[in-house]
């Protein structure tokens, strides 16, 4: 579907890559499973790099206290969110009127979710000794609550909240025209989709812009496209240096995105060297002043050959205009990958050092997923990730013309 974005993911949830071959795949004919867009863990010392002091804090008691209009009475938990999940703290019953009150002691900046269950709750940012009163209504905590007193992130919070809020009306419009196959009303849905993403994707990097060093700032991020706005992603963690240290998102964002930083766009392609099934050795850099697709394959992976087909098509079309396409696969052994490259008529050079995940190639380029891609341009430079069919078509004619 031309233009169609992937929905906004739950708060904090990682980006993922639907239709690829993950590194977690049990066997060879696993396939189609969702792999994890950025890597899990710490940078290549163990750590997250850090340029600045980190802040000392004392523990100190948060306290978030209000009214839930028609939860009187109900079940209240305060839970922090994290990286891989939520980590409950504490339970309570709200009073007779709906008032609930929690204290907490901690010694790091947090982010909060206070709810009556898994689906309806709201969030909080608060630092160790500050405090907020916030009243809800029960049948949608998320967008009911007001906040009567709160430190400052609070209110950014909140504000975020209406920004992504504007794609609310616009995704129902689309999830009703699917329900009654109404397909002049999807299409429509579609171009105003895409109209508000542009819009969307506007305000949240003003709101970025801002106020970089803050949680709130990283909380934003997860509406950004991790390759397109890879300077975005950089600019929050590094003014979040000293600041946030010790918060697990923060920690594990920084990690990633550091560790990431090598092969992000704008970034010089780390150099590949690599035999060929008739063992000749040849290396990215021999490519040099052409446009080059680095595609990540394997015979075993379902959505790599399914894909073919497309990478095929614009190998054709561009290839007497100076596009190369170099492909690496992630295969172990040597007849499947040959077979492969026959079966779909690849004719692009190949390379492989039958490793499958535990090629080095792997980790350098950051490899969680395939197919996946990276395009480089004639002096070496990625300037495009993960595109594919119509997408990758579309940036080769505007790099080198129909």
């Amino acid at each position: 579907m031309k233009g169609m974005k992937k929905l906004l993911v739950p708060m904090f949830a990682m980006l993922l890559m639907a239709g690829a071959c993950s590194n977690t795949t049990k066997e060879d004919g696993d396939s189609g499973t969702e792999a994890l867009a950025l890597i899990d863990g710490v940078s290549e010392t163990g750590e997250v790099a850090q340029t600045k002091e980190p802040i000392k804090r004392e523990p100190a008691t948060v306290t978030i206290s209000g009214k839930i209009e028609g939860g009187e009475n109900a079940d209240v938990y305060l839970q922090i969110v994290e990286s891989k999940g939520v980590k409950g703290l504490d339970t309570i019953k709200a009073g007779p009127n709906g008032e609930y009150k929690f204290e907490y002691t901690s010694d790091l900046p947090e982010f909060y979710r206070v709810g009556t269950n898994e689906q309806n709750s709201f969030y909080l940012v608060l630092e160790p000794g500050e405090s907020a009163e916030v009243n809800a209504k029960n049948q949608n905590l998320f967008k009911t609550y007001e906040i009567i007193e709160a430190p400052e992130e609070c209110h950014r919070m909140k504000e975020m909240n209406g920004i992504t809020g504007m794609m609310d009306s616009i995704n129902m419009i689309m999830q009703a025209s699917q329900m009654n196959k109404d397909q002049r009303m999807f299409q429509n849905a579609l171009v105003e989709f895409d109209n508000i993403s542009i819009k969307m994707n506007r305000e949240i990097k003003a709101y970025i812009n801002r106020k970089p060093a803050s949680l709130s700032s990283l909380a934003a991020l997860q509406n950004l496209n991790f390759d397109q706005e890879f300077d975005y992603y950089l600019k929050v963690i590094t003014a979040l240096d000293g600041i946030a240290n010790g918060n697990d998102i923060y920690d594990n964002m920084a990690a990633q995105i550091l560790s990431m930083r090598k092969v992000a766009v704008g970034s010089e392609a780390p150099e590949i060297t690599m035999s060929q099934p008739n063992g000749e050795v040849i290396s990215l850099s021999d490519f040099r002043g052409q446009y080059v697709l680095i595609d990540f394959w394997a015979s075993w992976c379902g959505p790599c050959r399914r894909e073919n087909p497309n990478v095929k098509k614009v190998y054709d079309k561009y290839h007497e205009k100076g596009f190369e396409i170099l492909g690496v696969s992630l295969d172990k052994a040597m007849q499947p990958w040959l077979n492969a490259i026959g079966q779909d008529g690849l004719e692009w050079r190949h390379v492989s050092d039958l490793k499958f995940w535990s090629s080095p190639v792997v980790a350098e380029y950051q490899v969680t997923g395939i197919p996946h891609t990276v395009l480089v341009d004639p002096k070496g430079i990625i300037v495009a990730k993960n595109l594919r069919g119509e997408a990758l078509d579309l940036k080769l004619a505007q790099l080198l013309g129909e």
